[in-house]
């Protein structure tokens, strides 16, 4: 403030401290190496430049509005008239501009752009990369980390540190990983986020050397944070178990094609979604009412599972009864082509409440005890029981010919 004051450059100082706060707070949370800052002002404008040691330049996250993370950059977007990054021999600098500086402000940005020998990098291949889970999972680990950094700080010294590699490999991911082009009306996205147009067959990415030690921390870091959702210790969700084997499979295979063992091993998901994960009486006891009265229903907690199926829909879906189906996840009754975008959406709602296809009366199709699919009319409602336990209630429009297709038993 006081360079602002002596320059008569007060017209620019709200703007200023708070692009200034947004830039060395990213730089802080993406980072954890120490920091430079260099200013220059006239009654005309103002030029900062924020120096650190990270070679890692930063990108503006797309998440959604309810996000708890992911808005530093557009704050300083919509703050500044210009900003930028460029890469410096020990690092990074961070500009932004307010005005129009006198000429000459700022270091000598092109003498000191660093050119990266090619060894630095090294090439990856990620074969049958889930798309739209990866992009869930960046928000997801985005606000788990975050988490995790306020619970690990009073008592692990490196938690900073660490924290700040982790953040670096997640937005090397980024910058590198495509988001597939989803559609907004609900009818077309579920005609369009379907396999196989949400996996790349072979993406390569380039990954720095001294960053590959990083993808190991960055897994550790999310193991414990997702166990520590899972307690209720957060107030962010746990990880769905296919997108915690999908980091798991990211960051081996990153450590794996950097140390020589070059062909690449395809993602494939391993959790065997028939597999109950919840206690059917504990179930009973909490849901029990969901399932009484006339109506079609099958509802799930925020994890995914099962918890509550009325006969019709019990009969619908061709099981014997109802403890078929309590405790699995409803991605049982999700046909394998939906299963990226359904983990995807999931994880999203649970994360920052996108909530696209909630609320709206859908024609879906469904799997069936037998394997096959059958086409449904359902609308899912999220409900909120006894003030505190959530519940996703999917109302099935059952009409006498869908009835049909499997008969009540005697």
């Amino acid at each position: 403030m006081q360079l602002l004051d002596d320059a008569s450059a007060d017209a620019w100082a709200d703007a200023a401290v708070l692009a200034v706060s947004e830039v060395i707070t990213n730089a802080l949370m993406h980072t954890g190496v120490p920091l430079s800052m260099e200013a220059w002002a006239s009654p005309d404008g103002v030029r900062v430049e924020v120096m650190d040691g990270s070679s890692q330049l930063p990108a503006q996250r797309n998440y959604a509005l309810t996000s708890g993370t992911g808005r530093g950059l557009h704050i300083v977007d919509q703050s500044v008239q210009r900003w930028g990054a460029e890469p410096r021999p020990q690092g990074k600098v961070v500009w932004f501009e307010l005005g129009s500086p006198a000429a000459g402000a700022g270091s000598s940005g092109d003498a000191a752009l660093r050119e990266v020998p090619s060894d630095a990098e090294v090439p990856v291949t990620l074969r049958n990369m889930p798309l739209l889970m990866h992009w869930a999972w960046q928000e997801h680990a985005q606000a788990l980390l975050r988490e995790y950094l306020l619970f690990a700080l009073d008592t692990d010294d490196d938690a900073l540190d660490d924290h700040a590699r982790a953040s670096e490999v997640l937005s090397l991911l980024y910058e590198q990983i495509p988001v597939p082009e989803l559609p907004d009306s609900p009818e077309e996205l579920l005609a369009g986020a379907i396999e196989p147009g949400v996996t790349a067959d072979d993406f390569a990415i380039r990954v720095p050397r001294a960053s590959v030690p990083h993808f190991a921390t960055l897994d550790r870091l999310l193991t414990q944070a997702s166990a520590a959702a899972s307690g209720g210790r957060f107030l962010g969700p746990p990880t769905q178990p296919e997108i915690a084997e999908m980091r798991q499979w990211i960051c081996s295979e990153v450590v794996r094609q950097t140390v020589g063992e070059a062909l690449p091993r395809p993602w494939r998901a391993r959790t065997d979604v028939r597999v109950p994960l919840a206690d059917e009486t504990k179930l009973r006891q909490v849901y029990r009412e969901l399932a009484q009265g006339d109506e079609a229903i099958l509802a799930t907690d925020p994890a995914s599972i099962i918890v509550a199926v009325s006969p019709a829909v019990v009969d619908f879906l061709g099981y014997e009864s109802e403890s078929d189906l309590l405790g699995r996840r409803i991605i049982v009754v999700v046909p394998q082509r939906y299963h990226q975008a359904h983990i995807a959406g999931t994880t999203l709602n649970a994360t920052n409440g996108r909530r696209v296809l909630l609320d709206l009366p859908l024609t879906v199709p469904v799997v069936r005890a037998d394997g096959s699919e059958v086409d449904v009319e359902l609308t899912v409602t999220p409900r909120l029981l006894d003030g505190e336990t959530h519940v996703f209630i999917a109302s099935f429009e059952l009409t006498p010919a869908a009835a049909a297709v499997h008969p009540h038993r005697s």
